[in-house]
């Protein structure tokens, strides 16, 4: 568990975090619900999770007290965001993150594309935005500080975890035959998750 906590606060690491932010995270998985919640123990005031599944949105908001924004269903506000996180990898999304970035807004691009996939940047954008770009890519000297958010309880992944399984049910996980997993945990030797 340590190991994504540690990725996604890597890329927290390369922002320049203040409380009176408002920030964004693009994707709805298991990295960008991490995201929000590192986000928020930064003491960032708002944080807003947009993505595609009603059942992730929800449990964010509460558990977490963050704001979402369904995508299938709502605009994402342009122009609005201090911190923009792209955690999906897609052109589309990576070209929504600066759409919302405001004006001297950062934008961390996280999620993992296609090596051959490309978006579109309106250059003028950037640069009447003053907007700052940056990517993350792995998660250099950040395990002990996954580790002291992890046992302090500020980021608590559980409620992340769609599905609670033990070894007889991997079989049906990998085969598809549980249907939808956000994230499952395998109980090993009858030990509680």
């Amino acid at each position: 568990m340590v190991e994504p906590i540690s990725c996604a606060m890597h890329g927290v690491d390369l922002l320049e975090t203040h409380p009176y932010q408002k920030a964004l995270v693009l994707g709805d998985g298991f990295e960008g619900q991490l995201f929000a919640q590192i986000l928020k123990a930064r003491g960032i005031h708002e944080v807003t999770l947009a993505g595609r599944s009603d059942e992730k949105l929800e449990n964010n908001r509460k558990y977490f007290g963050v704001k979402t924004i369904n995508t299938t269903k709502e605009e994402i506000p342009a122009d609005a965001y201090d911190i923009v996180v792209e955690a999906v990898g897609l052109p589309a999304t990576q070209e929504q993150a600066l759409a919302a970035a405001a004006r001297g807004a950062q934008v961390l691009m996280f999620g993992v594309g296609n090596p051959d996939d490309k978006f579109s940047v309106n250059t003028y954008d950037v640069f009447q935005k003053q907007l700052t770009i940056q990517g993350a890519f792995i998660n250099p000297y950040t395990f002990e500080d996954s580790i002291a958010l992890l046992s302090s309880g500020v980021v608590d992944p559980l409620p992340l975890f769609s599905h609670e399984l033990d070894l007889d049910g991997v079989e049906d996980f990998v085969s598809g035959k549980l249907g939808k997993v956000s994230k499952a945990v395998v109980k090993v030797s009858g030990e509680e998750a």
